[in-house]
């Protein structure tokens, strides 16, 4: 009671010598990615065709010798090759009909065209090894699951450590084929969770030049993978930025692009919306601290690249990339 009147009054109440003060416990962090899904972790499927678009995948693999013939050689190194006919399924072919409105002209047309950029560009043989520059400070990568059982790849862009723009391309690619191999079946697409806490202009980021060329190639050959792009804690004048730039962006694109408030109240309890709230679509233990979970996770590349190293060479194995 006295220490609750002395509080009404303005007063602290008197603290002996011998009180001590009481510490909050340090964090204890967990430094084990999640790149593979666990058996009963809920899944949303990604729709099935339709007797339309079935009819539409039948006459894309009618055309099926014509997309596999000629395709450029590959260079006779020891990397992985690519295995055309396995890459070429019915989900794949789907996947890029819903991305041209269900016409199965323009998907053969885009199909051959992924199909001779990964002869050429080659994705698939672009190994962790290899990377392991450009995933130091750990400015991007993939770990945990959204509540459809999307992969989430976070992206810290004040933590860009390289000016190399080819090496920034190969990378963006080689999280992008690590994102689709850690998809469980029946999922086609994933989150991408952007901390924009840190934007600035100054700030040393991806060039412009490279992010162009990253748009190009995710829409070309990463057609209809964007599950939901959740932003960060922008900043007012990121927020604005985007307002500038929203007009461009694909209608499509920019329903799946929401804000994320980390510490404050908007967009709670919404799933939809500019503003949303990350704890109704991630579960908080599969979420980071940083974008407003409860998992303790911390990045480290020592005890990441080697849980990265053996999944890639498990999945890569069967050679169907």
């Amino acid at each position: 009671m006295s220490a609750f009147l002395s509080g009404l009054l303005g007063r602290k109440s008197a603290i002996t010598e011998d009180t001590a003060v009481v510490e909050k416990p340090a964090v204890v962090y967990d430094f084990i990615p999640r790149l593979e899904p666990s058996p009963n972790m809920p899944v949303e499927h990604t729709p099935e065709a339709t007797p339309e678009e079935q009819q539409a995948i039948d006459l894309v693999n009618a055309q099926r010798a014509k997309l596999l013939t000629d395709l450029p050689a590959e260079p006779t190194d020891d990397g992985l090759l690519f295995d055309a006919p396995a890459w070429l399924t019915d989900t794949r072919i789907l996947i890029y009909l819903r991305a041209c409105k269900g016409d199965p002209q323009q998907a053969i047309a885009r199909l051959r065209g992924t199909l001779e950029w990964h002869s050429t560009y080659r994705p698939h043989a672009i190994t962790p090894a290899s990377m392991r520059a450009e995933g130091a400070t750990g400015k991007m990568y993939i770990n945990g699951y959204d509540q459809g059982g999307r992969p989430l790849l976070y992206m810290f862009p004040h933590l860009e450590n390289t000016s190399d723009a080819t090496q920034h391309l190969r990378y963006i690619v080689f999280t992008m084929e690590q994102a689709i191999r850690s998809m469980p079946p029946g999922v086609t697409k994933l989150t991408i969770v952007i901390d924009a806490s840190q934007f600035s202009p100054l700030a040393r980021s991806v060039p412009l030049s490279t992010a162009r060329e990253f748009l190009n190639v995710l829409e070309k050959h990463y057609p209809d993978r964007l599950g939901r792009a959740l932003v960060l804690s922008p900043p007012a004048y990121f927020v604005v930025f985007y307002r500038i730039v929203a007009p461009f962006i694909d209608p499509v694109t920019k329903s799946k692009i929401a804000f994320v408030d980390v510490k404050g109240e908007k967009g709670k309890g919404r799933r939809d919306g500019d503003w949303v709230d990350v704890r109704e679509l991630v579960d908080p233990g599969m979420l980071q601290l940083e974008a407003g979970g409860d998992w303790t996770y911390k990045y480290s590349q020592d005890q990441y690249w080697p849980v990265l190293e053996r999944m890639y060479h498990a999945v890569t194995a069967s050679a169907k990339v």
